[in-house]
């Protein structure tokens, strides 16, 4: 395994995207979703981000990167269309210990990000180790048709247990066979189907009285 898999908590945090484009705009969607506090660097902008900007998203610089501009960032995103900003971004973060990502440029790379299937609080990363991006679309494309909303469900209600197992004082190895036994079972047609009725009578089944949906919290 080359590069060891994390996921960041960016809430609150500075983190520079240098680059404009339509590249650097994905970045920078994905970032503000992740909570960032984004500082773009740009003498220009696609349509997209400079809509952002009037909205007030993100801080602009309108001009060339500068080696100040990554003071006290998290993290930095190269994403410009010449490589030799993009090197000298590296540089400057390699310098100021900031984790940097030059897109499509792995030797140029602290970090690199996945292709992300997400769904509401399930994330799903896909990663060919910067070896082939094409690959990983495309079994991101193919997670995306497999992974359904019902998902969605499912995860708000195994941790809804969680937290209410916890709540009873029964502790963490409860908890893990409690969490176990509900993901092995097999929920996902029922919430497929909105059987509720029966979704609930398994529930109450693996974990007893005081589990019903509207008891966790839960819409049907």
């Amino acid at each position: 395994m080359k590069y060891y898999p994390v996921l960041l908590d960016l809430d609150g945090k500075l983190c520079v995207v240098v680059g404009g484009g339509r590249v650097a705009e994905r970045k920078v969607r994905n970032l503000l979703q992740a909570g960032a506090r984004v500082q773009v660097i740009s003498p220009q902008l696609t349509f997209s981000l400079t809509r952002f900007k009037e909205k007030g998203k993100f801080i602009h610089r309108q001009r060339s990167f500068r080696s100040a501009d990554l003071h006290g960032a998290f993290l930095a995103i190269a994403a410009t269309d010449d490589r030799r900003v993009n090197e000298r971004v590296f540089e400057q973060a390699l310098r100021q210990k900031i984790p940097v990502n030059v897109v499509d440029d792995p030797v140029h790379c602290s970090f690199i990000v996945p292709s992300l299937v997400q769904r509401g609080d399930l994330l799903i990363a896909v990663s060919t180790s910067g070896q082939s991006p094409a690959l990983a679309r495309a079994l991101r494309q193919k997670l995306q048709k497999e992974i359904g909303p019902e998902y969605v469900f499912l995860l708000k209600l195994l941790g809804a247990v969680r937290k209410k197992v916890f709540s009873f004082g029964l502790g963490q190895k409860r908890n893990q066979v409690i969490s176990r036994k509900l993901a092995g079972k097999d929920l996902l047609p029922l919430i497929q189907k909105n059987d509720y009725a029966e979704l609930e009578k398994r529930i109450k089944t693996l974990v007893g009285p005081g589990f019903s949906l509207k008891e966790l919290g839960l819409r049907r």
